[in-house]
């Protein structure tokens, strides 16, 4: 079963089972159903939501119910679970309007996402996660910015880049909204 439901300034997609996916899903957020094992990993992965939702279905034996959020993390994807004990498994729906985050990735952490969250919350919050940028001073002490509006993890890798080429500039990240003095733009 497939429902869309509009929040005030973003749509949420709500599927029973991640294998509902369509092309016209890729970027979105996504709330299933599914438990997050490597199989949901493989459909996730076809069609990349920007934010995906699964049920961690009681985790299970080497962590299985929760393996797909460390392989979405790897391709850029937010994804958490919810509690088996906060949501049906295979119903989208009360994924939605009961579930409880109990794992999340990197990604959604640095998003906002806690442990606990009502998915509403927390799909609030990481939809726009914060932005960052890769700044740089010169041997004359003037500073640039190198790029903007980047995920913290991309800014981070950016600046180590830079570094290792070892040039004698100092390289740093900040927040893009950061307050002060507005390094010029490179």
């Amino acid at each position: 079963m497939r429902h869309h439901i509009a929040q005030a300034s973003y749509h949420v997609r709500v599927l029973d089972s991640i294998a509902e996916l369509r092309p016209e899903d890729r970027g979105q957020i996504i709330v299933c159903g599914s438990h997050g094992g490597q199989s949901a990993a493989g459909y996730a992965l076809a069609i990349p939501p920007r934010i995906v939702i699964f049920n961690d279905a009681g985790v299970g034996k080497h962590a299985a119910g929760i393996a797909a959020l460390s392989r979405l993390e790897a391709a850029g994807i937010i994804a958490a679970t919810v509690g088996h004990d906060t949501a049906c498994i295979g119903d989208g729906l009360d994924t939605w309007h009961s579930g409880r985050l109990s794992h999340l990735n990197a990604l959604a952490q640095r998003a906002g996402f806690r442990v606990g969250d009502a998915v509403a919350a927390a799909i609030e919050r990481g939809r726009h996660p914060a932005a960052w940028r890769l700044c740089r001073c010169d041997d004359n002490g003037n500073r640039f910015v190198i790029a903007r509006r980047l995920t913290q993890a991309q800014a981070d890798s950016e600046r180590a880049r830079f570094e290792a080429l070892g040039h004698k500039q100092h390289y740093w990240i900040e927040a893009d909204d950061a307050p002060g003095a507005e390094p010029s733009e490179q």
